[in-house]
């Protein structure tokens, strides 16, 4: 799915920013799958269901799709943070920035 200025398409949005933390226990990222390990920085990212009116469990994002993700935030597009979180920011750097030189196409 590429970013989009839109989110009403979606019926669980995510809640409030990725907010920073420290890993307690080993995690998984949830956009990459990359192995969080104790000690290390990661983002929190809360979820709620409108259809069902619940919160929906969190999901753990490594530092990296943690701050890709707040900088889409940050530039007011939508993405899935089931997928790749990276390849969203470079479609985003690609369709705003073409000459940039982490797009390469």
């Amino acid at each position: 799915m590429a970013v989009s200025c839109n989110c009403s398409e979606y019926d669980i949005m995510s809640v409030g920013d990725p907010h920073e933390v420290t890993c307690h226990t080993k995690n998984t990222c949830y956009a990459c799958e990359t192995v969080i390990n104790p000690g290390d920085k990661m983002y929190r990212q809360s979820f709620y269901d409108f259809n069902q009116c619940l919160t929906v469990a969190p999901a753990w994002l490594c530092e990296e799709c943690g701050d890709m993700a707040l900088n889409l935030i940050d530039q007011e597009y939508c993405f899935d943070f089931s997928g790749s979180i990276r390849q969203q920011w470079l479609d985003y750097l690609y369709d705003t920035e073409p000459t940039n030189p982490a797009v390469r196409r």
